[in-house]
């Protein structure tokens, strides 16, 4: 039970909230100031959030439309990367 409410939440983190954790987990581990049942709990967490992180940034990535005058078709929707392609 307890997993399934830390995954809540996470999900109610917004995507720089998580992020600070994130970092603030990896300064931690890095001092090297923590037990090992610590490390590992925080690794733990550290998955869960990165994975969280890029969730958030996929879903971001997806909805990034560029709206792009097309001599011919008028206004033309390109994603992201198309848009950045023909620049």
């Amino acid at each position: 039970m307890a997993k399934k409410n830390e995954t809540t939440e996470i999900q109610e983190l917004t995507f720089e909230q998580a992020l600070r954790e994130l970092q603030n987990i990896v300064d931690k581990l890095e001092t090297g100031q923590v037990t090992l049942e610590e490390a590992i709990e925080m690794y733990e967490r550290g998955v869960k959030l990165s994975k969280y992180c890029i969730e958030k940034l996929t879903q971001a990535e997806l909805r990034i439309k560029k709206i792009v005058k097309d001599e011919n078709q008028g206004f033309t929707l390109l994603d992201f990367d198309d848009f950045n392609n023909k620049i």
